[in-house]
């Protein structure tokens, strides 16, 4: 009988679990804790997995280095992140083109361009999902991804940015006179709620990962962005992000379970 395959991403927040038997693929997702082998072997067994089942146990992310080789006489192959993000995005996009662009939408942001040569990263922003959940929790006490999406899609951003309309008489290029030109800039003359304020923060996030994003995309010489992550489970950053990159006349893919594109890298 032929055994498992497993495949671990150690993540800040969340640690993201892929088993793959035959054709039949399950996901699993846990809070970060220390990554040692006492937290390996505790995750599996919530995930019901019996590491006698297990043929080699792929991991990356975090602090995966601090895992031995082998653990249970099971073999544990260590990846490189970069690596891990671009074989999931190629695993799961549906293009096939091999010149693309991931958009490793996490805690933080990274961008890796993949092509027949492998895997290289390109840029990243420190802005993530990490970023949105945090700077909510210090503003209005709130650090629920699910809340803060609800509440996000009733705000209004020129509550708290200014906007190219209210700074300058015309056009800049070929951005909207509703993009950010100040960030946070009406904090001090409104009062913005907690709406507002959930929306301004994403925006500004979204605007950041969007221009590393573009920037990445047009210094490497590809046109088709592959978005991957929790953090674009955000309604309004992923609405963003669609508007900037079809703005630019980009190609771009929210892959399904992209946010288990990492682990599933490491198989």
């Amino acid at each position: 009988m032929s055994k498992i395959s497993i495949g671990i991403d150690f993540g800040i927040t969340n640690t993201d679990l892929v088993a793959a038997h035959h054709d039949q693929i399950s996901y699993s997702t846990f809070p970060s804790e220390k990554v040692n082998e006492v937290y390996l072997k505790k995750i599996l067994s919530e995930a019901n997995l019996n590491i006698n089942d297990i043929e080699t146990i792929g991991v990356t992310g975090g602090r995966h280095n601090d895992l031995p080789n082998e653990i249970d006489n099971v073999l544990v192959a260590h990846f490189n992140e970069v690596d891990a993000i671009g074989r999931g995005a190629r695993a799961l996009k549906k293009d096939k083109n091999s010149n693309f662009l991931v958009v490793s939408c996490g805690s933080g942001t990274a961008c890796v361009l993949g092509n027949d040569e492998g895997y290289v990263h390109v840029g990243g922003t420190g802005l993530g999902g990490g970023t949105i959940r945090g700077l909510c929790k210090l503003l209005f006490d709130e650090d629920d991804p699910l809340k803060i999406n609800s509440l996000s899609l009733d705000g209004d951003v020129t509550k708290v940015d200014h906007i190219l309309s209210d700074v300058v008489s015309g056009p800049i290029g070929n951005l909207p006179k509703n993009s950010s030109a100040v960030n946070f800039g009406k904090g001090l003359s409104l009062e913005p709620n907690n709406s507002d304020l959930a929306a301004g923060v994403i925006n500004m996030v979204a605007q950041n990962i969007l221009r590393t994003a573009i920037m990445s995309a047009i210094s490497s010489g590809v046109s088709e962005i592959v978005i991957i992550g929790r953090t674009p489970k955000y309604n309004l950053l992923t609405n963003i992000l669609e508007e900037g990159f079809k703005l630019y006349n980009l190609n771009y893919e929210f892959v399904e379970s992209g946010e288990y594109a990492i682990c599933l890298g490491t198989i």
